[in-house]
């Protein structure tokens, strides 16, 4: 059966089952490989390293259901590209509007449904911007930046799940 795409709300969905299963992933199973999937703390760091990790399972996924309609490759791999560096990108932009806007959230319960709205606003708006850059063809220059982020992004997430930085991003650096 020939699938031509994924309906949006299907594909918000099924990212955030995906989400949650790599998120937990590593509790449910420590192990070596799990260590580098799933997320090994409630940092923003591991959340951003599982938002990164789920849209490349979701695309995968998707690409083994629609392969066969897809007319412009090289677009779709482009896009796809984009979104897996973006995606972690505004999972912070999404994620500290309750910061900025309502302030400390007091419980758990408000953590977590606030977590899982902006998860669903992320995934939403990633998939969206991926689909508006199927549509144009990435100039030469794009092709050639797109996959330097991608690894630039993947070695981070990797690196960084061993062997945290000494930054922080709201903590004032050592000596200033």
């Amino acid at each position: 059966m020939k699938i031509k795409y994924i309906p949006l709300a299907a594909k918000v969905i099924a990212f955030q089952l995906i989400f949650l299963v790599v998120h937990y992933l590593y509790d449910w199973f420590p192990s070596g490989a799990t260590y580098l999937l799933g997320t090994t703390s409630e940092s923003i760091f591991q959340h951003m390293k599982a938002t990164f990790f789920s849209y490349l399972i979701i695309t995968a996924i998707e690409y083994g259901l629609t392969h066969a309609a897809i007319q412009a490759k090289v677009r779709y791999l482009h896009s796809r590209l984009f979104g897996a560096v973006l995606m972690p990108l505004l999972m912070n932009v999404f994620y500290f509007t309750a910061a900025a806007y309502i302030g400390q959230l007091h419980s758990i319960p408000a953590e977590i449904i606030f977590a899982n709205l902006a998860l669903l606003a992320l995934s939403f708006t990633t998939f969206h911007l991926e689909d508006y850059f199927a549509q144009s063809e990435p100039s030469r220059v794009l092709k050639w930046v797109l996959p330097i982020l991608f690894l630039v992004t993947a070695s981070e997430i990797v690196i960084f799940n061993y062997r945290l930085p000494w930054l922080d991003v709201f903590a004032t650096p050592p000596g200033w």
